[in-house]
């Protein structure tokens, strides 16, 4: 797997095994940057301040790129446009953005808005899940390019 295709480029396909691969690497990484970030601007994961929630914001755009490619070429796999990964990934930045501002994001003192991100944002996670999570890809070629398991038996 290349792992330059796999988080750069937003044309073609990979099938649930590298998509699955793509993410947890992804995830991880995230993580980790995020919690380094945090300790080393001297903060806790557990404060709630306005510079813990400027570094999280921060690290989700440095990770908006990536994460779009890697999404972008599972819906492909699946026939879908790219674009149906700004349904996941608007509401996930629009709410870093208004944690920011302080319009959301106390998990002590949640608001309306609180509950509709987390709505939008629990109802098409659940979607992509099962969309580009357990789903297979389009058997054989389609308009985004060849199946990526050409010659492997079907899962």
């Amino acid at each position: 797997m290349d792992m330059g295709h796999l988080y750069t480029i937003f044309e073609g396909r990979i099938n649930r095994a590298n998509g699955w691969l793509g993410a947890i690497v992804l995830i991880i990484i995230s993580f980790l940057v995020l919690y380094g970030s945090i300790y080393a601007a001297g903060g806790s994961i557990l404060e709630l301040d306005s510079r813990t929630r400027m570094i999280t914001l921060i690290v989700q755009l440095v990770f908006l790129y990536p994460t779009a490619a890697l999404m972008v070429k599972r819906l492909q796999d699946r026939n879908r446009a790219g674009y149906f990964a700004a349904f996941l990934l608007v509401p996930l930045v629009l709410k870093g953005v208004t944690d920011v501002m302080g319009l959301t994001g106390n998990p002590f003192d949640q608001n309306a808005l609180d509950y509709v991100f987390l709505a939008i944002i629990g109802v098409v996670g659940i979607w992509f899940f099962v969309e580009l999570g357990c789903l297979r890809g389009t058997v054989g070629p389609n308009q985004y390019g060849p199946d990526p398991l050409a010659g492997a038996p079907a899962r």
